[in-house]
């Protein structure tokens, strides 16, 4: 039987309650709480002045009016039933990107599809006349007038029969009100918050009567002579009628008039009442184009509002409305876990109690995951989380404010180092098992935690512990007796390639080769050590290499400690990214720390540098946030000694040679050269301090021969001795006389019971070591 191929519009979807929900957004109980909200936000778009009032009659269980006293709703009878019509393609008037609260023209579809699915009533009161809209099954709708209406502004009334869904109808839509305060954006739309392909798409959508000087009045910064050079340009045709190529020129050109939107006119809710906190952050985030020339600005105000917890839960906005997708703030042992429309963030907080959070996102552009408007978070994770934890160290400032005006006193409770200190030796006790086993830092950490925290009352952080562990070292000059580090890099030998994985097991049994390298490079990138094999880099300068994946790990620092200290000639090299953490790399492995003091050995800094990989022509990447770290100290004594202070040319800027400063928002990868370009900087970077090839000294070189020799001389006096006593053929005769026996005794064995029984009186050998002493006595046994 031949398939059937259906075709069905996507309107047909809004009549079913079982798939109006994927057009929609959200779930059946949800319905009527998306609808109220969605009339509350065009409401509150139109009109700041906004009423909702519920009731429940005889015919109808759940009927709200939303009402705003200022801008009546636009159009003749049919105009507004077909607004309100669900077979209508996606229409609205806020397609221009703006600072508003709804966005995709689909709201209207699913207030009339949810009363259409629910058999409820839907009547619009605005411009003299109230009609009565009902849907048909067709997807269109009809309206009757009902009644006259005198009053200002517009009335919308829905009427929903036995509403088992939802009991709070209302919530969404009295939150939009609640947070509905201070000041909106009143400007028009901005040429830099598009990409070339949202522009066009927004051309392409645009009514075919619109020409391209009424459509460029709808933006902010461009004056009448600047639209009509435009517009006769493109010969003041249809804005719809413009290709991409058009369109994406007409896009640059605004561009480049209009200056950059500064994001606080974007407005801002500002304090509410009901919160004692209150944080506000501008940020901004880009949207890559695919086709065309450029990328869309998007500015952001985020506010986050903070209280001691109540019986409100925490909530979202954006644009001074709820969303409709769900966040959770979970708060446990001074974190707070945030987690729900693309965020996954754990934020370290004071906070000593569970507070309520409210956050308000105000964009022109929110990313959305579905009909339903859920926005898309994660864009602007880094940003949210420092709103949030900046409002949470605010309240907790304020509840000490409190507490100490009203002469709150609290004991001194020990210090967290004072508490590990003393119960340090019950600690490596509990980690060890009374000293039978090793143990790891980690381990220790656990077996301690729970001493800090009776004690202090406050959470162990693992970075605070390692520092006090480190310090302790330090002082007495000795590592913890027993403890051992996890592998955290390699030590690759020239020649043979053998790798050392560095932990504290396999540092402590370690012991340099004899004249096998005389250089050792480290490098942060593992990465290079394939190419500096195949190129044959360490067999020609005689050099180890040795990583630890970014900052050198104890053990790895160890090593270069220990190799240092060997009778032979060594020469330690450095090669690290031209970025702050580069250059702190260098100076950490060189440098004295709190473990140990300055290296006894010299460590000759290869680079890369930034000033070097400007001068390469090697590809610059710019830094998403300005570092607040600076980098060592050698980079700001370079910049003093540096005599040439000539401005280079970068992304069409120039900018000043103060490499410290340079480095807060630039950096550039030794992964920028490509492998023949690295390959030949580094040759030439060592051969710089080439001290020749590994070369034994005499002594050991005659030493070497008189072993070698000898032993090459047993061997083949052997090999003649055994020819001459004929040694293999009396060996298979005997081997011929004993094997029978072999056979037979194999064939009386129960080797499998034999094996259990001798383990388990010996349980730590394995089964082939028992197996193996099993052969021996039936060896012996046939020999006698």
């Amino acid at each position: 039987m031949q398939d059937i191929f259906f075709t069905q519009p996507d309107w047909q979807l809004f009549t079913n309650i079982n798939t109006l929900p994927q057009q929609a957004g959200v779930a059946k109980y949800l319905l009527p709480q998306l609808i109220a909200k969605e009339l509350t936000d065009n409401a509150l778009d139109a009109d700041r002045e906004v009423t909702i009032h519920q009731e429940v009659g005889e015919n109808f269980q759940d009927t709200f009016t939303i009402k705003n006293l200022g801008n009546p709703f636009p159009g003749s009878d049919v105009e507004i039933a077909d607004f309100f019509s669900i077979r209508r393609p996606l229409t609205s008037s806020k397609r221009f990107r703006l600072p508003s609260r709804g966005a995709l023209g689909n709201g209207l579809r699913v207030v009339t599809a949810t009363v259409y699915c629910l058999g409820g009533e839907l009547t619009i009161a605005s411009n003299g006349r109230k009609l009565k809209l009902i849907p048909q099954d067709d997807g269109t709708t009809k309206a009757e007038k009902i009644a006259d209406f005198q009053e200002e502004g517009t009335e919308i009334k829905i009427s929903l029969p036995n509403n088992i869904y939802s009991n709070q109808t209302l919530e969404w839509a009295n939150l939009a009100l609640k947070i509905n305060q201070g000041e909106n954006y009143s400007g028009k739309t901005h040429p830099h918050w598009y990409d070339s392909d949202s522009f066009h798409n927004l051309c392409l959508s645009t009514p075919t009567e619109i020409l391209v000087a009424d459509f460029l009045r709808y933006f902010e910064g461009l004056k009448n002579n600047q639209i009509k050079e435009f517009a006769q340009e493109l010969s003041n045709q249809s804005i719809s009628a413009l290709n991409r190529e058009d369109s994406d020129e007409l896009l640059g050109k605004m561009r480049e008039i209009v200056p950059e939107f500064k994001t606080k006119k974007l407005g801002a809710v500002g304090k509410l009442d009901f919160f004692s906190a209150y944080q506000l952050l501008q940020s901004e985030f880009s949207l890559k184009t695919t086709k065309g020339n450029f990328d869309a600005q998007i500015p952001v105000i985020i506010e986050a509002f903070a209280a001691i917890q109540s019986e409100e839960s925490n909530q979202f906005f954006v644009n001074k409305t709820p969303i409709t997708g769900e966040v959770s703030i979970s708060f446990f042992d001074k974190k707070l876990l945030i987690f729900g429309c693309g965020l996954n963030r754990t934020i370290e907080t004071k906070l000593k109690q569970n507070p309520k959070i409210w956050l308000n996102i105000i964009t022109p552009y929110m990313p959305i995951v579905s009909n339903g408007k859920e926005p898309d978070l994660s864009i602007l994770e880094d940003a949210i989380a420092e709103t949030i934890q900046k409002v949470s160290n605010q309240l907790e400032r304020q509840r000490k404010q409190i507490q100490a005006s009203l002469n709150i006193s609290v004991e001194k409770l020990p210090s967290q180092k004072q508490v590990v200190l003393e119960n340090l030796e019950a600690g490596i006790a509990k980690a060890s098992g009374e000293g039978q086993y090793r143990y790891s830092l980690r381990q220790l950490y656990y077996a301690l935690r729970p001493f800090v925290i009776e004690h202090t009352g406050k959470e162990l952080k693992y970075a605070n512990f390692n520092n006090i562990i480190t310090d302790y070292e330090h002082d007495t000059g000795r590592d913890l007796e027993g403890i051992y580090r996890d592998e955290r890099g390699v030590l690759l030998h020239p020649h043979t390639h053998y790798e050392v994985r560095l932990g504290t097991r396999t540092v402590e049994k370690y012991s340099r080769p004899l004249f096998n390298f005389n250089k050792i490079l480290y490098s942060e990138k593992e990465g290079f050590f394939e190419i500096l094999k195949d190129a044959g880099f360490c067999e020609k300068h005689d050099c180890a290499l040795l990583t630890s994946k970014g900052f050198a790990s104890r053990a790895a620092r160890d090593v270069i400690d220990m190799l240092a200290e060997t009778e032979e000639e060594l020469i330690f090299f450095c090669i690290h990214d031209a970025d702050i953490s580069g250059t702190l790399i260098y100076e950490t492995l060189q440098g004295a720390t709190k473990a140990r003091p300055e290296r006894k050995v010299k460590i000759i800094n290869l680079g890369l540098e930034p000033w070097e990989g400007m001068a390469m022509g090697l590809e610059v990447e710019s830094l998403e946030k300005k570092s607040r770290k600076n980098a060592a100290p050698y980079v700001k004594a370079y910049d003093e000694q540096s005599i040439d202070k000539t401005p280079f040319e970068y992304n069409n800027q120039y900018l000043e040679t103060n490499w410290a400063e340079w480095l807060k928002s630039y950096r550039v990868e030794l992964n920028a050269m490509d492998t023949p370009t690295f390959i030949d900087w580094l040759d030439k970077k060592v051969s710089a301090y080439d001290n020749g090839k590994v070369i034994p000294n005499e002594q050991y070189l005659k030493h070497e021969a008189q072993q070698n020799l000898e032993s090459n001389l047993k061997a083949s006096l052997r090999e003649e001795i055994l020819k001459q006593l004929n040694i293999e053929e009396r060996v298979l005769k005997q081997l011929g006389e004993i094997l029978p026996d072999i056979e037979q005794k194999i064939q009386t064995m129960t080797f499998e019971k034999n094996v259990r029984e001798d383990l388990s009186e010996e349980p730590i050998q394995s089964w082939s070591d028992s197996f193996q002493s099993i052969l021996q006595e039936i060896l012996k046994e046939v020999k006698k």
